[in-house]
C-alpha cells in the first residue's frame, strides 16, 4: 500500500523492527530525528520536547521531493495512522539519503 509518490509503505513498518518500536513507544524521538532531516539540521532534545505535527512534516516532505500534495488525505491519515507515518517519514528520507 503506497501513498502518491512515497517510495516506501505505510505499513512497512515491520522492515525495520528496531524503528518500528522506537516509533511506537518513543514518537516524539522519531518524530524529531524526521523533522531534522526535513529540515536538512541537527536533531536537538528541542526536537524532541516540541513534537514536532507529523501532518507537517508530510507536507513538508512532499513539497520538498516534488510530491503531488493531498492536504486532506494526509490530514486524515495521520489522524489515524500518524505513528505509520512517522516510521514511513523515517524510511523515505533513508532511502533519499535525508536530503
Amino acid at each position: 500500500f503506497k501513498m502518491g509518490d512515497f517510495q516506501q509503505d505505510l505499513f512497512g513498518c515491520f522492515e525495520d523492527i528496531n524503528m518500528c518500536l522506537l516509533g511506537t513507544f518513543i514518537p516524539c524521538y522519531v518524530g524529531a530525528i524526521v523533522k531534522a532531516q526535513v529540515d536538512e539540521r541537527e536533531c536537538t532534545i528541542c526536537d524532541a520536547l516540541c513534537y514536532p505535527n507529523v501532518y507537517l512534516t508530510r507536507q513538508q516532505i512532499r513539497a520538498k521531493y516534488g510530491m503531488d500534495m493531498n492536504p486532506f488525505h494526509d490530514c486524515l491519515m495521520s489522524l489515524i495512522f500518524g505513528l505509520c507515518m512517522n516510521c514511513q517519514h523515517h524510511r523515505e528520507l533513508g532511502d533519499r539519503g535525508g536530503k
